[in-house]
């Protein structure tokens, strides 16, 4: 069984290769405010229209994979 990716793991290989993408293209990175807990950040990701700093986006994505990983919970269904 795969052991699961750290939240610590997921940032530093996102910052390697967003750090990659920036030196191909030349581009300097933008400065944006995470719109859930308002930090200005270099780092972020882009999820449906919001800039999240990495910290919100992992506690979001980990609320997502919680509810769901439990047979029956979450499902909406009735």
């Amino acid at each position: 069984m795969a052991e699961e990716e750290t939240a610590e793991e997921r940032h530093e290989r996102w910052m390697t290769r967003e750090a990659a993408k920036a030196e191909e293209g030349g581009r300097k990175p933008k400065k944006v405010r995470c719109s859930k807990c308002g930090r200005e950040v270099e780092e972020f990701m882009e999820i449906a229209g919001r800039a999240l700093c990495i910290d919100c986006y992992a506690a979001e994505e980990a609320d997502e994979t919680g509810v769901m990983s439990m047979p029956g919970e979450g499902g909406g269904g009735g």
